[in-house]
């Protein structure tokens, strides 16, 4: 009917008319394809503006993903680094442990061996040493009973011999004295005798020399008068020699006689001497005996006592190399320590480098106060408790790790969502274009034809292809990564968790 009616319309109108409205219809289908075209290009416009800001949310979550993700990586790395750290830093502990130990129990055993060697040593020592004493006393004893017997024997036998020696003495000098009387007498006899005749003769001499020397009588009485002075003369000077000389001959007699005595008393003692140097010599001999005895024994004493300080000499040795050993070991496991710690300090570093990238949700600790301790602390002292925060530090890095994998699944679960929604408002406005485009039933305007088969083409004729940004190659990594690390959890718990370790050489 309307196209009846139209028909109609058309042949019931002049040329001039139909032109006229022909040309009115063209310019309000010229207006509605403008304002249809106007509508399209806002739409698509805002369309592009909301795709836009998407794209830098989207960009913004595959970035903070991206970060996550690295985090993750990070984290698994440092944390099957510091995993083999602990275990090697505690096999390390264990075997300085064992090697402590060991060389305790070798320096004890030793010290006892050498306080029992030292204790049999001095014992042995003291045993010989009050062997000797004892013998020494009993020899100072029998020498101390034969000295007194002796003595003893001395003196009795110089009393007999100076009471012979005076007997015989009284004996010689009463037979002196009987001699000298009697030769006195004698003497005296022969003497008046002798000066009798004498006396006589020299009358007869006298008269016959007066008679035949009278004429040098004179002369014979001069000279025999000088003669007499000169023999007083002599008398009184050589008288105290004489009598001098006569005091010293009676001293010789006695001396003589004193040494007759004390040859016969030399001849005893040297008889009595030779027995005692002959007993002397016995003894010296049976005591020299003895000497090289104790001095042999002394020498193996003094060898064993050589060896026992070589041996503990030589113990003393291997105890400062194993103690040098001992002090090599701990330096290393400080050295050890030392690297474990500037691990550690790397490991905040970079714990307070990631901070910075952090929200303030991310603060999961912040109604946790500085002076919390643990009920299981309670009994420990101040030093105790300050050590036990700065490993609680590592609870609230975890505490820290959990939160952001928690608000990493809220936040994948929210990409879902949008991602859903995005699916759909992409067949709403698919659907829209759709039959706005078929709503006319004319074809889209030439400037939004979508030319998607064009390919762009270099000199050579190489077909260029779109380059690859960064976030879709960085998406693209660690997609490959988490595929990676999966197939490698799934690869060691086939194999059963073994995992290497850094080797530590001593």
């Amino acid at each position: 009917m309307p196209k009846k009616s139209k028909v109609n319309k058309l042949s019931r109108m002049s040329e001039e008319e139909r032109a006229r409205y022909l040309q009115h219809r063209a310019d309000l289908e010229e207006e509605a394809r403008r304002r249809k075209r106007e509508l399209i290009a806002r739409f698509i416009k805002n369309k592009l503006d909301k795709e836009e800001s998407y794209s830098k949310m989207n960009t913004a979550k595959i970035n903070q993903e991206w970060r996550y993700i690295l985090r993750k990586i990070k984290c698994k790395q440092m944390a099957s680094d510091i995993q083999g750290m602990i275990i090697s830093f505690n096999f390390l502990v264990e075997r300085k442990d064992r090697q402590i130990l060991s060389l305790t129990r070798a320096l004890e055993d030793s010290d006892e061996q050498h306080r029992r060697a030292f204790q049999t040593h001095t014992e042995n020592l003291n045993y010989f040493l009050r062997i000797g004493a004892q013998r020494l006393d009993k020899l100072h004893t029998e020498y101390d009973r034969q000295k007194d017997l002796l003595l003893e024997n001395w003196e009795g036998e110089e009393l007999d011999i100076t009471d012979n020696q005076d007997r015989a003495e009284m004996k010689l000098t009463l037979i002196t004295y009987i001699q000298d009387r009697d030769f006195r007498a004698y003497k005296k006899k022969r003497e008046i005798a002798m000066l009798t005749a004498k006396n006589d003769e020299r009358l007869e001499h006298e008269e016959q020399m007066r008679n035949l020397c009278r004429p040098k009588q004179l002369e014979i009485e001069l000279y025999f008068n000088k003669l007499r002075d000169t023999y007083d003369s002599y008398e009184e000077h050589h008288n105290p020699m004489m009598g001098h000389y006569r005091a010293l001959r009676e001293k010789d007699d006695f001396y003589q006689r004193d040494i007759a005595r004390n040859e016969r008393l030399i001849e005893q003692a040297t008889d009595i001497l030779m027995n005692l140097q002959k007993e002397w010599m016995r003894t010296t001999k049976s005591l020299s005996n003895k000497m090289n005895r104790m001095t042999n024994r002394k020498e193996d004493l003094a060898k064993k006592y050589w060896q026992m300080k070589k041996e503990s000499k030589l113990m003393s040795c291997r105890d400062n190399d194993m103690l040098t050993v001992l002090v090599n070991c701990s330096q290393d496991t400080i050295k050890r320590l030392e690297e474990v710690n500037s691990k550690v300090n790397k490991i905040t570093q970079m714990n307070q480098i990631c901070s910075k990238y952090e929200n303030s949700r991310l603060d999961v600790l912040e109604d946790c106060p500085e002076d919390w301790i643990p009920l299981n602390f309670e009994h420990l002292n101040e030093e105790m408790i300050n050590e036990c925060k700065e490993y609680m530090k590592m609870d609230k890095f975890l505490n820290k790790v959990n939160r952001v994998k928690v608000q990493t699944m809220c936040l994948k679960a929210e990409k879902a969502k949008l991602a859903k929604e995005n699916i759909q408002l992409k067949q709403y406005i698919k659907k829209y274009l759709t039959e706005l485009a078929l709503k006319g039933g004319k074809d889209r305007p030439a400037s939004m034809k979508y030319t998607s088969n064009i390919q762009k083409t270099d000199e050579n004729g190489r077909t260029l292809y779109r380059p690859v940004t960064c976030i879709e190659g960085a998406l693209s990594n660690a997609v490959m990564y988490e595929k990676r690390m999966k197939l490698q959890e799934q690869r060691d718990k086939e194999l059963g968790g073994i995992r290497a370790y850094p080797r530590v050489c001593w």
